[in-house]
């Protein structure tokens, strides 16, 4: 949701009443995307993302097809951003053990701090969403492969070094960190304290040396 809007031309579509009307495309996702994370999305009437753009239905079904369609792209706009900013976290100036501790422990605190605990918009689509949705699956599990290679990287980078355990399988510990994260962001819905994810994110740490 924080991608620059200026990556994505305005489009004209055309109002109800026939009047020609222009609105940012990366904007209206974000709005989307917004809604979407706070009220899922089996929940969420099309009147609600209407009112979130101030765009008409007309002119969003045109552009996104229908509202999977903005639910599709709400979610690669959100998952675009979340492996960036994953990766510069990683791919940090610190020494690999503690960039990957430092990225671990931002979850943390994303978890405990959610908004109303609302839960990750990621981790709550695959709940809601799958096993049922055909047409988002590959979404979804590209995303979660890709953040699983980013981890995968980094514990790479931390053997490179000595700082990791080398007998480790790199690509193991990826999907073993991927699952991690996203059970905190999980429990983060729930009475969990910072203190308690810490703890686990430390312990995680112990095992990769």
């Amino acid at each position: 949701m924080n991608r620059s809007s200026s990556s994505r031309p305005r489009i004209r579509g055309t109002s109800e009443r026939g009047r020609p009307r222009e609105f940012d495309a990366d904007q209206a996702i974000q709005a989307v995307a917004r809604v979407f994370w706070e009220q899922g999305y089996h929940a969420t009437p099309v009147d609600a993302l209407c009112e979130a753009t101030g765009v008409f239905k007309g002119s969003l079904y045109r552009t996104f097809g229908d509202k999977h369609g903005l639910l599709t792209a709400a979610f690669d706009q959100y998952a675009e951003g979340a492996i960036a900013r994953l990766k510069e976290r990683l791919s940090s100036d610190l020494p690999p053990r503690q960039a990957l501790r430092e990225a671990l422990l931002h979850y943390t605190r994303v978890s405990v701090n959610l908004l109303d605990r609302h839960g990750c918009f990621i981790t709550n689509t695959v709940i809601e969403l799958l096993p049922s949705d055909e047409i988002l699956r590959p979404h979804i599990e590209s995303t979660l492969q890709r953040i699983a290679m980013q981890f995968s990287l980094a514990v790479a980078r931390g053997q490179q070094v000595d700082q990791f355990d080398r007998s480790l399988d790199a690509e193991e510990v990826g999907r073993y960190l991927l699952c991690m994260v996203q059970g905190m962001r999980v429990l983060g819905k729930v009475d969990m304290d910072e203190a308690a994810l810490i703890s686990i994110v430390d312990m995680t740490m112990r095992t990769l040396v």
